[in-house]
C-alpha cells in the first residue's frame, strides 16, 4: 500500500511506475490521501492497513510518502511509523518530492530554502523547470514518469549517493529523499 501526501504528482508517478514494471492491483495499491499533513497521511495509512487486516489480508508493507516542507507534524509522523505495530514505512523527501525528480537529471546536494516570497517547494520546482522537458512543469502534471523513465537508473544511483553523504548529520538533511527505497522495493517485486 502506498499513501501519498500529494493528490496528483506522487500518485501519478507511482501508478505509472507500477504500470511500466507490470505490477497490477491488488498486488500494490496507490491510495488517495485524506489530508496533506504527514500526521494525516500516517493516520489514513494505518486506517487502510487495519481495514484490510480485518478483512483477513493485511498489507505486507505500507509506505507513507510525504514531504518535510514546513509541516509541524513531520517528526511525530515519522516517529509514529517507527513505533506502531503495523508495517508502516515513512518515505520522506526534504524539502519536497521534486528533489527526487531533480535527481533524474544528475546528482545534487544543493540545500534549499525560501527565497523572498517563494516557498522552499517553489524554489525546488524553479530548479526543476530549468531541466529539459520540464519547462512547463506544475504540481499534478501527468506524464512525469514517462519523461523521466530513461533516467530512472541514474536517479536511483544519485538518491543512494545523496542518502550516504557523510557530510550530512541530520536525520532528514536538506535535500534528501527516500523515494529510491520504495522504487527499488517495487522493482524487486516485479522481478
Amino acid at each position: 500500500l502506498i499513501v501519498c501526501e500529494g493528490t496528483k504528482t506522487e500518485p501519478y508517478y507511482f501508478q505509472s511506475l507500477l504500470e511500466d514494471i507490470g505490477i497490477r492491483l491488488p498486488t500494490v495499491r496507490v491510495a488517495k490521501n485524506e489530508g496533506s499533513s504527514p500526521d494525516r497521511i500516517v493516520t489514513h495509512a494505518l486506517d487502510l492497513y487495519e481495514e484490510d487486516a480485518r478483512q483477513g489480508d493485511a498489507y505486507d508493507a505500507v509506505y507513507c510518502v510525504f514531504d518535510r516542507d514546513k509541516h509541524t507534524t513531520f517528526g511525530a509522523a515519522v516517529q509514529r511509523t517507527k513505533d506502531c505495530q503495523a508495517p508502516l514505512i515513512a518515505i520522506t523527501s526534504t524539502p519536497c518530492f521534486e528533489v527526487w525528480l531533480l535527481l533524474h537529471f544528475g546528482y545534487t546536494d544543493k540545500p534549499y530554502a525560501c527565497k523572498g516570497k517563494k516557498s522552499v517547494g517553489t524554489v525546488v520546482v524553479s530548479d526543476l523547470k530549468k531541466k529539459a522537458g520540464f519547462e512547463k512543469y506544475d504540481k499534478g502534471m501527468a506524464g512525469v514518469f514517462d519523461v523521466l523513465l530513461p533516467k530512472l537508473e541514474p536517479a536511483l544511483k544519485h538518491a543512494k549517493q545523496l542518502a550516504a553523504n557523510p557530510a550530512e548529520h541530520a536525520e532528514h538533511p536538506n535535500p534528501s529523499t527516500q523515494v529510491h527505497v520504495l522504487v527499488n522495493r517495487l522493482k524487486s517485486m516485479a522481478n
